[in-house]
């Protein structure tokens, strides 16, 4: 069975991705200029890519420490996957990591094991993730370290945990890299910009950018000339749906590409049934998001679907009242649903508008 040239589950290979190599220039630089880092951007929208990215560039100078915090719930799950990302650690630097986790009386790679023991046998958790970081700090002594926190506003779920994580590197930012990203928008800024928050005014805001036409038309050419096949001139079309959203391109371009035989190019009218086929497979999933918001919500996404005012005559003949409005688009935008140009509103997924469109008209 021949392999798609455009694999979009899960993060997507930074090869697939040329206009994410400026933002890796980017990240790239700050992190070796010891400049702390913060990537946002909505979900699917490149980031974990771009820091992959980043991670592989970093390798042959440094160690790239890989930590995610996707919703995270309790001191004991962020010391197991701390653990998990220290342990993971490979070459030369395994074996000093190792040796300094012995000195701090650090068992790596089975902490997961340990919280499942009883009470009374349970390492703290706060004092555990404390000494991994004084593991980093100290390993940082030896070679350069790259710690690259994903969705780190899934800190937030820990009280105190970004503040445990500021005081232990704090005074080490000149010797440990810190890249951060996040897909909550609004956290992401708060954890930053907020003076209440310990990583206040800590560290330079990079917005991830979406896909321009260039790439994506470098993407499709590059793609089915692969494979033998021609992407003809539709990426102008795909870009006009997909509006960069590098997900979304991804899967509008291997939808259309199913449809195309080698030897054979690619047309609008395939565009149009990529378009069909991932609005239905999609279609699900789109209903249940629609269905747990408030309605004041779904009624703010049916009128940015069509390009009208939340406070217009349409939201007005549904019910919707200005102050109902204006909380719902504040909800939408922080949690990356809507972004916010002056006046304008777009919703960020294209799949979610179109299924908006299709089904309320």
């Amino acid at each position: 069975m021949e392999l798609t040239p455009f694999p979009h589950h899960g993060p997507l290979d930074p090869s697939l991705l040329p206009a994410n190599r400026e933002l890796v220039d980017d990240l790239v630089r700050r992190v070796t200029e010891r400049r702390v880092t913060a990537v946002l951007g909505p979900r699917r929208f490149g980031k974990t890519t771009a820091l992959r990215s980043v991670a592989q560039r970093l390798e042959d100078t440094a160690v790239p420490v890989w930590l995610d915090l996707y919703e995270l719930t309790s001191w004991a799950d962020f010391a197991i996957r701390l653990d998990r990302a220290i342990s993971s650690v490979v070459g030369t630097a395994s074996g000093v990591f190792g040796e300094i986790a012995a000195g701090l009386q650090l068992q790596l790679g089975v902490l997961g094991v340990e919280f499942r023991k009883p009470a009374a046998q349970r390492p703290d958790a706060m004092l555990t993730v404390h000494a991994q970081f004084d593991l980093l700090v100290k390993a940082s002594a030896t070679q350069p370290v790259v710690l690259i926190v994903d969705e780190f506003s899934g800190i937030v779920g820990v009280d105190g945990a970004a503040a445990l994580m500021r005081t232990a590197l704090q005074h080490h930012f000149q010797e440990i890299g810190l890249l951060f990203a996040g897909s909550e928008p609004s956290t992401m800024q708060m954890l930053f910009t907020d003076r209440a928050e310990p990583f206040y005014a800590q560290a330079d805001l990079v917005d991830a950018p979406p896909l321009s036409i260039e790439a994506v038309e470098k993407i499709l050419r590059d793609g089915f000339a692969d494979s033998g096949r021609s992407a003809g001139s539709i990426a102008a079309h795909v870009w006009s749906f997909t509006q960069g959203h590098p997900h979304r391109t991804m899967e509008l371009a291997d939808a259309v590409w199913r449809q195309v035989e080698p030897g054979e190019s690619a047309s609008i009218d395939t565009v149009v049934r990529g378009v069909d086929g991932v609005l239905a497979a999609a279609s699900a999933g789109m209903e249940r998001l629609f269905s747990s918001m408030s309605t004041g919500e779904q009624l703010v996404l049916r009128s940015a679907a069509h390009g009208d005012s939340i406070f217009g005559p349409l939201a007005k003949s549904l019910g919707q009242s200005n102050g109902r409005a204006q909380h719902a688009r504040a909800g939408l935008i922080d949690r990356g649903h809507l972004q916010r140009a002056g006046s304008e509103l777009t919703i960020i997924d294209p799949v979610l508008a179109e299924w908006v469109r299709r089904t309320f008209g």
